[in-house]
């Protein structure tokens, strides 16, 4: 496997676990089958521009990243990368052909869009302005407002890009991460957490609604992002009504709402 391929796959698999996708997920909300999801993923066969367009906008990330890292790795798959010739250190070849020049340039170009965009961050923002146009593959949730309650936001499709939006976070000192976060589209509000510890627990609650939870009891879900069940926004609920605690399985309850601070 090269470089390229490894780097890419590994971005892929980091963008997956982030949004808390699983392949039977990811299947569900893209044209791609779960074992077409695992070779791309372990690297293992060339993955389709569309497909790494359609993983950034299930998970709800902006593609540019994933995009410069798939340019690297299909020149090494199409067998742009091989046509460059390797440096020596007496004299460059003046007979190489045009094509070869041009595969050079053409990888340059990419390596320079590459590094520009890692150098902006990992994902970039949501509200970033960019040059080129988005991607065109726009899945729409499986649910909005009281078909929502009680259901998974990954499965439901409820967190894609332009979809939702965080209305509060707190972020402790040891990496424990929440966040209440509402879905636009599908008129609904859930918490997600990152990093929590073994025994610890995240509440959503919102006036007239049954509590949703977050429980610890594994070391695969103290390592991945979880998300509680959806809350659904009736009238006269707002999103900033939802109130979130986190509580450490040692340690002080931290609780928040979508329209103040903590408290």
């Amino acid at each position: 496997m090269s470089p390229e391929t490894a780097q890419l796959a590994a971005s892929m698999r980091e963008v997956r676990a982030a949004a808390g996708l699983s392949l039977a997920q990811l299947a569900r909300r893209t044209p791609y089958s779960k074992s077409s999801w695992a070779r791309y993923l372990a690297g293992t066969q060339p993955v389709p521009r569309r497909a790494v367009e359609a993983l950034c906008e299930v998970a709800g990330v902006r593609p540019e990243r994933l995009l410069a890292l798939w340019e690297l790795a299909d020149a090494r798959w199409s067998g742009r990368a091989r046509a460059t010739p390797e440096p020596r250190p007496e004299h460059r070849s003046v007979r190489s052909t045009p094509y070869v020049w041009g595969a050079a340039a053409g990888l340059a170009a990419a390596a320079v869009a590459a590094v520009a965009v890692l150098l902006s961050g990992p994902y970039g923002s949501s509200s970033a302005t960019t040059g080129t146009a988005p991607a065109t593959f726009t899945p729409g949730p499986g649910c909005s407002g009281r078909t929502c309650e009680g259901k998974n936001p990954v499965d439901m499709g409820c967190g894609g890009r332009q979809m939702v939006r965080t209305l509060a976070a707190r972020t402790a000192a040891d990496g424990r991460s929440v966040q209440l976060r509402n879905g636009t589209a599908c008129h609904a509000v859930w918490a997600r957490a990152s990093r929590l510890h073994l025994g610890d627990r995240v509440e959503l609650t919102l006036p007239g609604a049954p509590r949703k939870e977050i429980h610890v009891d594994t070391d695969k879900e103290r390592n991945a992002y979880l998300a509680t069940p959806m809350t659904a926004l009736t009238p006269p609920h707002d999103p900033g009504d939802a109130r979130v605690c986190l509580i450490p399985a040692e340690g002080r309850r931290v609780c928040f709402t979508g329209g103040s601070g903590s408290r």
